[in-house]
């Protein structure tokens, strides 16, 4: 699905000129063609002559969620801070970061990285049989992760205070929304609690986490090359989280779409497999990853499960799954 066009940008616009200097300064009286993208506030920039194209992030200053205005505004620093890292050339690489505009609300402004996403390849999988396309992007995507989480290990245990809190309010919305019941919203309670005083759990090691891993945010270019967008959740947290994520990504992705709640077990446990491949143990690392994944790939489920346009009775048998994820994970050791 295309982008819908909106017309150009008007020479007048103060985000003209910040374009113009930052984007194709060697241009002479460029023009911008721009389109929405499927994300509010958030448009595409086409210059005519050159064909350069960038994304443009925008917040609105007023905003009554601040916590998510500021996470928009860390969006750049983050960038900057994991392309230091060496993530600013392929294989595997972070979107390059060009400027910010906070006095016009401009959050970012970054490069356009044309590719397939993650989830092209899911539906390449699931409608087409093309299983080979999707593990070749989880190989890469599973390089990505490890490398990202290797160059950012510290010594320090993960706090797992800001992973209480947001499962807290994942369960809250989700209860307000009538998706789970008061019943099961207490059963989620009193598993989190569990799960969280668990030493699996308390011993993790806190690295840097994408903590938006969602199909959408990372785009495949050629053969092995794998490009993250959208790190404005980017923080500190156990490595699990982002497996995991993908993991609860790929369970829902197969459910929705075909109604059979195991035929993303063999994905699965590829990814987590090909992830683990890269460490000196690795049937060590499998098995720390998969008695963490279960808890991350509930919560995972949940968070999905906000989401109106998945339909009633989908959001609530996918709740169900995360239910029965948290308690069949308790009996790993």
């Amino acid at each position: 699905m295309g982008t819908p066009y909106l017309g150009k940008l008007k020479s007048t616009d103060p985000l003209y000129e910040i374009l113009l200097s930052r984007v194709c300064p060697g241009v002479k009286d460029p023009s911008f063609l721009v389109s929405r993208t499927s994300s509010r506030r958030v448009y595409k920039y086409t210059e005519e002559k050159s064909g350069a194209v960038v994304i443009g992030k925008f917040f609105r200053p007023d905003d009554p969620q601040q916590e998510k205005v500021m996470r928009q505004k860390r969006e750049f620093d983050n960038l900057v801070k994991i392309r230091g890292y060496g993530f600013d050339a392929p294989p595997c690489y972070v979107v390059r970061p060009l400027t910010r505009e906070e006095s016009i609300g401009l959050a970012l402004a970054e490069e356009f990285i044309p590719g397939k996403s993650l989830d092209h390849a899911l539906w390449k999988a699931i409608f087409h049989g093309k299983a080979e396309l999707l593990k070749e992007r989880l190989s890469s995507l599973a390089l990505f992760f490890h490398l990202l989480h290797g160059k950012t290990e510290r010594r320090m245990r993960v706090d797992l205070d800001p992973v209480q809190k947001y499962f807290r309010a994942v369960i809250d919305t989700l209860h307000a929304q009538r998706v789970i019941p008061q019943s099961d919203r207490e059963r989620f309670f009193r598993l989190m609690d569990i799960w969280l005083s668990r030493e699996s759990m308390q011993k993790a090691k806190r690295v840097t986490v994408h903590g938006d891993a969602t199909p959408t945010n990372f785009i495949f270019r050629g053969e092995g090359e794998v490009a993250a967008i959208d790190l404005e959740r980017m923080r500190e947290s156990d490595r699990a989280y982002d497996v995991s994520m993908i993991c609860g990504e790929l369970k829902h992705a197969f459910l929705w779409r075909t109604g059979n709640p195991h035929a993303a077990e063999h994905f699965i446990r590829y990814f987590v497999t090909a992830y683990c491949c890269h460490f000196g143990d690795p049937a060590g690392a499998f098995r720390e990853i998969t008695l963490r994944n279960p808890f991350y790939m509930a919560l995972t489920e949940l968070r999905i499960s906000r989401n109106g346009y998945l339909g009633g009775s989908y959001r609530k048998r996918l709740a169900a799954e995360a239910l029965e994820c948290l308690r069949g994970g308790l009996a790993l050791v």
